[in-house]
């Protein structure tokens, strides 16, 4: 089968021919239809996230398809059934896993940033049934993006929810794919106001479309963090999701929470989170960095997409031979919502 791998950090992905995967107990294979390309791969291409445990290694960890063979052991799905695959598979052992937090584990074997590869392949072998969502009415390759794009958002504005007071505002820094999503779950299930910053113009209308009150521009209109304190009455955001995770960002976010708010960081582009009472954060500010989500949340947000209230943002479908045009182009922030490989 062909698949996209990794062989040298900072060099691009080479498409070739590798075995396809043998099955053992308990164990599925599914043909990958969808394959989101995240910007986490690309940390993890040029080394800034050396996690891999080998090279080459085969990334891609927001992966649907068709399931077509099943191992000995196998229960609760079978040949032909349409699948999301969770990605942040555990160990199964640790006290995280053990309580349905598996992307948590002290251990992680995360599918495509482990010692499992990813779905930049034309199958992909999953070890235990329990990573597959069932899909019913979704398209597996416009459902694949929900594994980590939907997911990791949902989580984020899940664990938010005692602190999204419907007379208070949110605010969204970074509004690619995640925070595009970030921005309809919190138009969904959030009742006050959504303040979406970015310095794309394009994605701020994009957030605009997708229910956020206010687009605001860094590069325009002079200081951020004054502007997002005019709008919210000098109080703050009462929740900032961060989903770009650089120094700045993440001391505007601080800068701008509200007292007895929440800063949640979701970017990892190396920025270090500093809070200093008095200084540049109020009383009583939480600050967390939450991590992908569960295999009941992934249910949840399927369902929400499956229902039609979580609507799908903007994606774009590529051959896997185009995954490093693909790259590049995510690079150049010229993918509006989200790039879906399809082997």
């Amino acid at each position: 089968m062909r698949a996209a791998r990794l062989h040298e950090y900072g060099k691009p992905l080479v498409v070739e021919e590798v075995p396809e995967p043998e099955l053992g107990f308990g164990e599925v294979l599914v043909r990958v239809e969808g394959a989101g390309f995240c910007h986490s791969d690309l940390h993890v291409m040029d080394g800034e996230i050396p996690i891999l445990p080998v090279l080459p290694h085969t990334l891609g960890h927001e992966n649907a398809g068709t399931v077509v063979r099943v191992g000995p052991g196998v229960e609760g799905v079978k040949e032909g059934d349409k699948v999301v695959v969770y990605g942040g598979w555990g160990c199964g052992r640790c006290r995280y896993c053990l309580q349905g937090l598996e992307q948590l584990c002290l251990a992680p074997q995360w599918v495509g940033l482990s010692r499992h590869p990813g779905g930049y392949a034309e199958y992909l072998k999953v070890p235990h049934a329990r990573y597959l969502v069932p899909l019913n009415r979704l398209d597996p390759k416009e459902a694949a993006p929900l594994a980590d794009a939907a997911l990791t958002p949902y989580r984020a504005v899940k664990k938010a929810l005692p602190y999204l007071s419907p007379d208070g505002y949110a605010l969204v820094i970074g509004v690619g794919g995640l925070g595009q999503y970030g921005v309809k779950l919190l138009r969904l299930l959030f009742g006050g106001g959504i303040i979406a910053l970015d310095i794309n113009p394009d994605r701020l209308e994009r957030a605009k479309a997708y229910g956020a009150d206010f687009a605001l521009n860094p590069k325009e209109g002079g200081d951020p963090a004054g502007r997002i304190l005019d709008l919210t009455g000098g109080m703050g955001v009462v929740a900032a999701f961060d989903f770009v995770g650089s120094e700045e960002t993440l001391t505007l976010a601080v800068g701008v929470t509200a007292t007895g708010g929440k800063v949640t960081q979701l970017g990892l582009a190396g920025g270090a989170a500093r809070l200093k009472v008095l200084e540049n954060s109020r009383f009583e500010v939480l600050f967390e960095a939450t991590l992908w989500g569960t295999v009941q949340e992934l249910r949840e947000v399927v369902a929400l997409a499956e229902a039609g209230r979580l609507t799908p943002i903007e994606l774009e479908y590529h051959p896997l031979e185009a995954i490093n045009e693909v790259a590049a182009r995510l690079r150049r922030g010229e993918v509006g919502g989200r790039a879906v490989i399809v082997p």
